[in-house]
C-alpha cells in the first residue's frame, strides 16, 4: 500500500509518491502530472474533473466551476448545471480524481495521504480541510496535514 502526497491548489493540484529513494509525481489519465482543479457538469449530468472541465470554462461557464478552495469554509453555492455545490464538495470531486488517478498510476491501493494545507488557514478551516479529506478518500487509513507531519499542529 502506497503512501502519497496531495497538493490540492486553487489552480492546480497533484499528487506524487515517495519511492526508490525519491519523490515521484502521478500523471494523470492524460500522462500529466498536472491536474486542472476544475469542475463542470455535462447537459446528462455526468460530472468531469480536470483538464476535460477545464476545457469547459469558456464554452460552458454556467456549468463549470474553477478557484472554488478560496472559498472553502463559506457557504458561497456554485450552480452548475442546475445542481448545487459547495466549496468543499467540488473540492471533494478533485480529490476523489487524484486519489483514482494514483491507485491507477500504483497499481494498488492508498494507504496513507500528506496533504498540503494553505499557510493562511486558521485551525478551524485546517480541520474542515481535513474532513473533507476524510469523506473523499473514505479509504485511506490515515492522513495528516504536512504540518502535522512535521509536528508543529496539534
Amino acid at each position: 500500500m502506497a503512501v502519497i502526497g496531495i497538493d490540492l491548489g486553487t489552480t492546480n493540484s497533484l499528487a506524487c509518491v515517495y519511492r526508490e529513494g525519491k519523490a515521484e509525481l502521478i500523471e494523470n489519465e492524460l500522462g500529466s502530472p498536472i491536474t486542472p482543479s476544475c469542475v463542470s457538469v455535462l447537459e446528462d449530468g455526468t460530472v468531469l474533473v480536470g483538464a476535460a472541465a477545464k476545457e469547459r470554462l469558456i464554452s460552458h461557464p454556467d456549468r463549470t466551476a474553477a478557484s472554488f478552495k478560496t472559498w472553502m469554509g463559506t457557504e458561497k453555492t456554485y450552480s452548475l448545471g442546475g445542481r448545487s455545490f459547495l466549496p468543499h464538495e467540488l473540492s471533494a470531486l478533485v480529490l476523489k480524481k487524484l486519489a483514482d488517478d494514483a491507485r491507477r498510476f500504483l497499481g494498488e491501493e492508498i494507504e496513507e495521504a500528506i496533504i498540503s494545507v494553505p499557510a493562511y488557514f486558521n485551525d478551524t478551516r485546517i480541520r474542515d480541510f481535513m474532513d473533507l479529506f476524510l469523506m473523499s478518500l473514505p479509504d485511506v487509513k490515515r492522513l495528516l496535514s504536512m504540518l502535522e507531519k512535521l509536528g508543529t499542529l496539534r
